[in-house]
C-alpha cells in the first residue's frame, strides 16, 4: 500500500509582521520626527519672536534701582521658577496632544512599536529639544545681564541652569500626563498651580515640600538671597526628587496611552 499523503502544516493564524519591531530603530524614527521641527523656518521665527519678548522683559528687570541682586533675582524667580515651568508644561501637553490627533494616530500608533515605548521615546526626544531651546534663552538672558553689568550673573548661572534643567524635565513630564488625560490640559495645569504651587507652596510648614517650585526656590537661596522657612533639600536630593517625579509622570502617561482607545481618521469616516 502506498503511504498516505503527508498533510501540509496548518498556516499560522497571524502572518509575520512585515517590519520586525526594533526599539533602537523606533527611537531613531521618533527622534528624527521630533527634532525635524528645529530645521523649519516657522520654528526659528517663533523662537526669535519669543526671545525678543524675553529680552524686552529682561531689559526692564535690569534697569537700575532694583538693587545689586535685582536682575539675578528676576532670573531665578520669574524666569526659572515661573516662565520655564509654565512653558515646559504647555509644550509637553501640546506635544502629546499632537500625537493623539486622529490623523496622527493612523500614522504613529500603527507602527510596530509598543505604545509605552513610544511615549518614553517621545518624551526623551521632546525633552532634548526643549532643553536646547531654553539653554539658548538662558544664554541670551545672561548676555543681557552682562551688558547691564548686573552683579553676580556669571556666579549664579550654574545654579539657575541646574534649576532650569530640573524644572523642564519635571513639568514636561507633567504636561505629557495632563495632555494624555484631556485636551483641556491647561486647566489641569492651572489647578495644579493654584492648589499645589501657590496654595500649599506658600504654607510655611513641611507641607510646602509638595510644591516643586518651592523646592527650586530653596535650591536658589544663594542666588535670590531669600531664606526659606523650611530647610531646603540638598542639590543631589533635589535631582533625585525631580527625576523620580518625571519617571512617575512618564510611566503614568505610558500606562494611560497603552489602555486608551484611539480613533484614527479612517475610523471616523463612516
Amino acid at each position: 500500500m502506498n503511504a498516505p499523503p503527508s498533510t501540509p502544516p496548518a498556516p499560522d493564524r497571524f502572518p509575520a509582521a512585515r517590519v520586525a519591531p526594533h526599539a533602537a530603530h523606533a527611537f531613531g524614527g521618533v527622534w528624527r520626527l521630533t527634532l525635524r521641527r528645529y530645521s523649519t523656518l516657522t520654528h526659528w521665527l517663533f523662537l526669535g519672536g519669543a526671545l525678543a519678548v524675553l529680552v524686552l522683559l529682561a531689559i526692564g528687570a535690569g534697569q537700575p534701582g532694583d538693587g545689586a541682586r535685582g536682575y539675578v533675582s528676576w532670573l531665578a524667580r520669574f524666569y526659572a521658577c515661573f516662565l520655564v515651568p509654565l512653558l515646559a508644561f504647555i509644550s509637553g501637553g501640546g506635544a502629546i496632544r499632537d500625537d493623539l490627533r486622529a490623523d496622527a494616530v493612523d500614522y504613529v500608533f500603527t507602527r510596530p512599536v509598543r505604545r509605552p515605548a513610544y511615549v518614553v521615546f517621545r518624551y526623551v526626544a521632546h525633552l532634548a529639544g526643549t532643553q536646547l531651546d531654553f539653554l539658548l534663552a538662558l544664554t541670551v538672558l545672561a548676555v543681557v545681564g552682562l551688558a547691564f553689568r548686573s552683579t553676580g550673573v556669571m556666579a549664579a548661572l550654574p545654579l539657575i541652569l541646574l534649576a532650569q534643567v530640573l524644572v523642564i524635565g519635571a513639568f514636561t513630564a507633567f504636561g505629557f500626563l495632563a495632555g494624555a488625560l484631556t485636551s483641556r490640559y491647561v486647566i489641569v495645569g492651572l489647578l495644579w498651580g493654584g492648589i499645589i504651587e501657590v496654595g500649599v507652596g506658600t504654607v510655611e510648614t513641611q507641607l510646602s515640600r509638595l510644591s516643586l517650585i518651592r523646592q527650586v526656590l530653596g535650591l536658589l537661596e544663594p542666588v535670590t538671597g531669600a531664606t526659606q522657612a523650611v530647610t531646603a533639600l540638598s542639590a543631589p536630593a533635589l535631582v533625585a526628587l525631580f527625576a523620580v517625579f518625571a519617571v512617575v509622570m512618564v510611566a503614568a502617561t505610558a500606562g494611560l496611552i497603552a489602555i486608551k482607545e484611539l480613533a484614527g481618521a479612517s475610523g471616523r469616516e463612516t
